[in-house]
């Protein structure tokens, strides 16, 4: 059998040359040299060509055949076993974000919820996962259209209403089981509560004034009838995108007048209401200075009246005491009071007899007289 692994291939023939390697000497048939030759590159490859297509002299031999390849005791069927186990093993553990919840079913049954983090359950088909984002908030438009949008009102009129709702899942084992499909029954009681809702409320309010008191309202309907229904879902907050009366016939312009009035009177009672807070305080301010001028005026009287009481209490005592000196005396005061401001001429009954007194008349009477006088 020819040596194949001959890095410089086979020889024609198969015969051996005259040095006994076969004909498969790189320096010919020849003599051999003194110095060796470096092999041909080309002859090299050739010769790992063959190699690899006779499948390297191994349990396969020349004849082009795979080896048999073995992989411990058994085989290929370590291979399947292995590939088993780690895929198994790669169904107990699972995580769990933030954001999310997770249910474990037994063979198809409600085993647990899982909150967030690292957990770990029996490989499927065992217990199966499914997965929700339960933190995030969803938003439902409702109305837009003729059929959503008007509702009638307590009054018996119709009006326009848009208005989005946002919830979030808050348990989802009920969101999962108990309803067929939780948004749709989401919206359909949205659209029930806000139409109960506006049919106990007025055209004018709901317009105007009420739109957060009918918003509160809604959300707490609604979160309590999802609640009678086990929805597992949390209604956040209901906000009311519009609210008018149908733009029909002329209405919308009739209540804009109306919702224009009421501002008018808002801004009226405010301004009144300023102008109060102005006023009253300035008269209760001027009230209580006149009482305190009035007070002020009574203790000062009532101190005269006494004082003049007990003068004249005085005077009593010291004109029992002394009559006529007293008499005397009060008798000069008065002369004196009436005199002081009167003009006066005083004459010397002991100047002289028989000597006419010079009056001047004329300046006398051309002189001004002072009050007292009058």
């Amino acid at each position: 059998m020819p040596d194949n692994n001959s890095p410089w291939g086979s020889k024609p023939g198969g015969g051996k040359g005259p040095n006994g390697n076969g004909g498969n000497s790189p320096w010919g048939n020849g003599p051999k040299p003194t110095r060796p030759q470096r092999p041909n590159r080309d002859n090299v490859i050739e010769g790992f060509k063959n190699r690899t297509r006779t499948g390297g002299g191994g349990n396969g031999g020349g004849n082009g055949q795979m080896p048999d390849f073995k992989i411990g005791p058994f085989g290929p069927v370590a291979i399947v076993l292995g590939a088993l186990v780690v895929f198994l093993l790669s169904t107990m553990v699972y995580t769990v974000d933030q954001t999310e919840r997770a249910l474990v079913m037994r063979f198809g049954d409600y085993e647990r919820t899982s909150g967030p983090g690292l957990h770990f359950k029996f490989p499927n088909p065992v217990e199966t996962l499914y997965r929700q984002e339960t933190e995030i908030i969803r938003k439902d438009d409702i109305g837009g259209n003729d059929t959503k949008s008007l509702m009638l009102t307590g009054d018996e009129n119709i009006v326009d209403i848009d208005f989005t709702v946002l919830w979030r899942i808050n348990n989802l084992a009920d969101y999962y089981f108990e309803i067929d499909d939780p948004e749709v029954a989401v919206k359909a009681v949205a659209e029930s509560a806000m139409r109960e809702v506006i049919g106990k409320n007025e055209l004018q309010k709901i317009i105007t004034t009420d739109r957060l008191a009918i918003t509160t309202a809604v959300r707490d309907l609604m979160q309590t009838t999802l609640d009678e229904y086990k929805a597992g879902v949390r209604v956040v907050e209901v906000q009311l995108q519009k609210a008018d009366a149908p733009d029909q016939g002329g209405v919308v312009a009739a209540f804009r007048d109306v919702v224009d009035a009421a501002q008018e009177r808002e801004t009226s009672i405010n301004q009144a209401i300023a102008k109060q807070n102005t006023i009253v305080p300035e008269a209760r301010g001027e009230a209580a200075q006149i009482l305190q001028d009035a007070e002020a005026y009574r203790d000062r009287v009532i101190a005269e009246a006494q004082g003049e009481a007990e003068r004249f209490n005085k005077i009593y005592e010291e004109y029992a005491k002394a009559p006529q000196v007293t008499r005397q005396r009060l008798y000069l005061e008065t002369i004196e009071e009436v005199y002081a401001p009167a003009e006066k001429v005083i004459l010397d009954s002991e100047g002289g007899q028989g000597v006419v007194p010079y009056l001047p008349l004329n300046q006398l009477n051309g002189s001004p007289r002072t009050a007292g006088g009058q």
